[in-house]
């Protein structure tokens, strides 16, 4: 018999350019096994965007709530453009 529920810990990784940076989105649909879910957002030079000034953001909700939006790749575009005030993010030179 094979087990089919989600294992703890497994992530999806999606790649996306977003407004010319290229974004990270790693998914875990049953973090720690149960009915909450890990998005991990990283831009991949660590450089800022709308959702962290650190270029990395970890968020924890829901499965459902992603499900819902279209899946991890359709929130995170959604959530970035809602979040973007439109200005250039100011990148560090070290």
């Amino acid at each position: 018999m094979v087990d089919k529920r989600p294992k703890d810990n497994v992530y999806e990784e999606h790649r996306i350019n977003w407004r010319g940076q290229e974004i990270t989105v790693r998914w875990c649909p049953a973090w720690l096994g149960g009915d909450t879910a890990h998005l991990e957002i990283v831009t991949q030079d660590r450089s800022p965007h709308p959702i962290s000034q650190t270029g990395c953001r970890s968020h924890f909700c829901p499965r459902e709530v992603v499900d819902d939006a279209g899946g991890p790749v359709a929130i995170v575009a959604a959530w970035l453009e809602w979040v973007d005030d439109g200005k250039a993010v100011q990148l560090t030179l070290f």
